[in-house]
């Protein structure tokens, strides 16, 4: 699935972090087994990652598309370097899912996915005052239409309808999605955390992972430690009826690392990692052989807040 060049890491540190890029949840135990190596090897060699900044948690990836949320926004916001005090803010505002500093006409981009229509009025109205201490008051919004692939993991196709998510699992993923422990919470660690029992959680996890609300279970972690030095959004304009073939094929690159759909001009929008600009610049020639693309518009990542 993953074919990431890793570099200032030997063999046995870059196949650690192959794995748990692929699948977190192996843990020490399941590490173990798939590198044969012993489990106080593997756990050394994991706090060691800790130690070098290279390995900063775990995450689960979920399936937009199984999940009630009545919106998922870009948010473009035009500031200077100086207003430490608009990055705080917009960090602070619900439902954060990305936060990077960018170039082009704007400085700042953000993902925000919203549960309900009061949410997303209330996302905007802490816009709105952050907009009054900016010092350009400019930002644009661009609402996200499909998801095609999220943290290297292609979304499957949806099977039957959405999912209700009950309160509890709205907690549980949100424990989940942010896990800062050298290794992954165990069901025995969520259950103490969620004041539940461990059977509880257990038949969550399952449920969630049975109906493809959870795709996929990642590591959180610095990859410019691991070489991939670049990220890249780059805007996609594509001939109106091939958005479809043209996204799937998109989601074959590795170089992919998140790929949407929106109701704008440019109409795929998708996260790039790359080693350097030759790297990027090879993959814009391969994605320019696809006949359907018109144009792309490349916005360099300077800064990863989240």
């Amino acid at each position: 699935m993953f074919c990431v060049v890793f570099m200032l890491l030997d063999a046995v540190e870059k196949a650690v972090l192959n794995l748990l890029l692929e699948d977190s949840s192996l843990g020490i135990v399941g590490l173990a087994e798939r590198l044969g190596k012993s489990r106080n090897y593997v756990a050394r060699l994991v706090n060691g990652l800790f130690e070098k900044g290279v390995l900063r948690g775990y995450s689960v990836v979920l399936n937009p598309l199984k999940i009630l949320y009545d919106r998922s926004i870009f948010l473009f916001v035009k500031t200077n370097p100086h207003e430490n005090a608009i990055v705080r803010g917009l960090l602070g505002l619900p439902e954060i899912q990305v936060l990077d500093g960018i170039s082009g006409e704007f400085s700042l981009l953000g993902l925000y996915r919203f549960r309900s229509p009061s949410e997303f009025s209330s996302f905007l109205s802490g816009l709105d005052r952050l907009m009054v201490v900016s010092r350009f008051k400019k930002y644009r919004l661009v609402e996200v239409l499909a998801t095609f692939k999220e943290s290297g993991f292609t979304i499957p196709e949806s099977k039957g309808s959405s999912f209700a998510l009950s309160e509890f699992d709205w907690k549980l993923l949100g424990v989940l999605r942010q896990q800062v422990g050298r290794a992954p919470y165990s069901q025995t660690d969520l259950a103490k955390m969620l004041g539940v029992s461990q059977p509880v959680v257990s038949r969550s996890i399952s449920r969630l992972r049975s109906e493809d609300v959870i795709i996929g279970y990642t590591a959180r972690i610095d990859f410019s430690a691991v070489g991939l030095e670049a990220k890249f959004y780059l805007e996609i304009r594509v001939d109106p009826r091939s958005y479809l073939s043209v996204a799937k094929k998109l989601c074959e690159f590795d170089e992919v690392w998140s790929l949407y759909r929106s109701g704008e001009e440019y109409g795929l929008m998708a996260v790039i990692r790359v080693r350097d600009i030759k790297h990027y610049n090879q993959l814009l020639l391969k994605i320019f052989e696809m006949d359907d693309i018109i144009d792309t518009y490349s916005s360099v990542v300077f800064q990863e807040w989240m």
